[in-house]
């Protein structure tokens, strides 16, 4: 279960999550469907199967003024060319350790 501090954090627009592993893509889309945090598209977070396609690191992020309310995910260039979006990657880890 995640904790509340991360819900309401992952709830909010314009931060992105750095993930090296699998694993990482699992944990922070694990805590999205926690917080009821969908894709873009709609879909549930849970449903990733594309992202694990692609090579990592990926960054997974809330980005309103592209994506307005929704998950989205790509490589290190997007998200280094939005200045808008906070890089939440330690916190996130941290706050799952901390659990």
């Amino acid at each position: 279960m995640t904790s509340q501090k991360i819900i309401e954090k992952l709830q909010q627009l314009d931060w992105y999550v750095k993930c090296e592993t699998e694993h990482e893509i699992a944990l922070v889309l694990n805590a999205c469907l926690d917080a009821n945090v969908c894709w873009a598209s709609g879909e549930f977070a849970h449903h990733f199967s594309d992202v694990l396609l692609q090579k990592t690191p990926i960054f997974i992020g809330r980005d309103s003024e592209y994506d307005e309310h929704g998950l989205s995910w790509d490589d290190w260039d997007s998200f280094l060319s939005n200045k808008n979006c906070e890089d939440i990657t330690n916190w996130f880890f941290e706050e799952l350790r901390n659990e």
